[in-house]
């Protein structure tokens, strides 16, 4: 019983990852597994379990490679980041926001890509590239409620604590 149900995952996880000859799964098999493996997938196990989060990340691509026209595309597409950044991928993370940016702008979760692709880049002390990303955040959705805030901060943005306090009390 239990080569059987071994037998069985493995070939789930091989189709999962790629179909290398073998018959791919199909848009509802692909979201079926997504869903039950997402499930089981929290931020601490994507933070400690990377095996099971690149299965998660791979899944994910599949999907969007399979059917970029499904609405579903650039939900994976954010959630893809969302692992990559968790797992201190940060450049590709936010490769993959600036994508969603891009592919899909009427994507209603938008406006939280380009705030998070500039947070990105900000924990990977790529301050040129945060500072363009977070201004292109605020010009293009002023109203929204991080806006005013991440005005605020672009100052001080790459600063020490020290050397933003020493900012604050020049002013």
């Amino acid at each position: 019983m239990k080569k059987t149900l071994i037998l069985a995952i493995g070939a789930l996880l091989l189709a999962a990852c790629g179909n290398n000859g073998k018959k791919a799964l199909n848009h509802d098999e692909l979201v079926d597994s997504i869903e039950s493996m997402s499930k089981s997938l929290s931020a601490f196990a994507v933070a400690t379990d990377t095996a099971k989060a690149n299965q998660m990340v791979a899944l994910y691509g599949q999907f969007v490679e399979g059917y970029p026209d499904d609405s579903l595309a650039p939900v994976y597409l954010f959630k893809k980041a969302e692992i990559n950044i968790t797992m201190g991928n940060f450049e590709q993370g936010a490769a993959i926001l600036d994508s969603i940016i891009s592919l899909y702008p009427g994507y209603e979760e938008v406006d939280g890509c380009m705030f998070l692709k500039g947070w990105a880049y900000e924990q990977n002390q790529q301050y040129d590239l945060a500072r363009e990303a977070y201004t292109e955040f605020v010009t293009t959705y002023p109203d929204h409620v991080l806006a005013a805030d991440t005005r605020k901060s672009l100052p001080y943005l790459g600063m020490t604590p020290a050397e933003q306090l020493a900012a604050v009390q020049q002013q």
